[in-house]
C-alpha cells in the first residue's frame, strides 16, 4: 500500500525507507539512525506499522523494538530480550515477536540467556507499554540437559547452561494455531 521497502544497514546502524512506486528507479525516502537505541538487526512491516528489532549499544543487555510509521516517524520503543536478532509480526497483526539471540561477550564472561519476546499491539501503539511485552526464557529445559544433548540438540559451552546456551536465531508462525516455531540454530534445535 505504501509502495515502500523498508531495509536495514546493521554496520551503518540505519533503517532505511524505500520508495519503489517505480521500480526502474527506486529512490531513498529517509533513513532512521538507529545507532541512538543501540543499532539495528531486522525490520517487519504489517498495516502501516514498521517494528525494529534493535540490540542494546553493549549486546549482552536487554534490546528494544522501536515502532515507527511508514514516514520513519518514531512512535513507541519497548525493551525485549539481549540482542534482539530477527522480528515478526504475526499473521493477524497482533503480535510482535522477536527471537532474542543472547549472545555472550568474546570471552564467555558474560553469557545472557537466549529468550523470546510477545509484544502484544492489539491495544494500538499509542497505548502500547511495556506491560504488554512478555519475555520468554528457556529455564526449564535447564534440568532437560542430558535428554535433550542426547536427543541430539547441540550444547556449544559445558560451562553454560542450556538457557544461556540456546540462542534464538529465526521465528514462523503458524496463522491458524497460534503457535510460533523459533529455530536455534548453533542448537541444532526448534522449540
Amino acid at each position: 500500500a505504501s509502495q515502500r521497502l523498508f531495509t536495514t544497514s546493521a554496520v551503518a546502524g540505519f533503517l532505511d525507507i524505500i520508495n519503489f512506486s517505480n521500480p526502474a528507479v527506486p529512490t531513498v525516502v529517509t533513513s532512521v539512525d538507529m545507532n541512538s537505541y543501540g543499532g539495528v538487526t531486522s525490520v517487519a512491516v504489517k498495516n502501516g506499522i514498521v517494528a525494529v528489532a534493535s540490540p542494546n549499544t553493549d549486546e549482552t543487555l536487554n534490546g528494544s523494538v522501536v515502532f515507527f510509521d511508514t514516514n520513519g516517524v518514531f512512535l513507541k520503543q519497548v525493551t525485549v530480550g539481549a540482542l534482539p536478532d530477527m522480528i515478526t509480526f504475526s499473521p493477524d497483526g497482533t503480535k510482535v515477536m522477536t527471537a532474542n539471540e543472547g549472545q555472550p561477550n568474546a570471552n564467555y564472561s558474560i553469557d545472557p540467556e537466549g529468550s523470546v519476546s510477545v509484544i502484544d499491539i492489539s491495544g494500538g501503539i499509542p497505548a502500547l507499554s511495556q506491560a504488554n511485552v512478555t519475555t520468554l526464557l528457556f529455564t526449564t529445559y535447564n534440568s532437560q540437559e542430558s535428554t535433550l544433548i542426547a536427543s541430539g540438540v547441540r550444547k556449544l559451552k559445558a560451562t553454560s547452561t542450556l538457557s544461556q546456551d540456546f540462542e534464538p536465531e529465526y521465528i514462523t508462525i503458524r496463522k491458524k494455531k497460534k503457535k510460533a516455531w523459533v529455530t536455534l540454530q548453533e542448537n541444532n534445535a526448534v522449540v
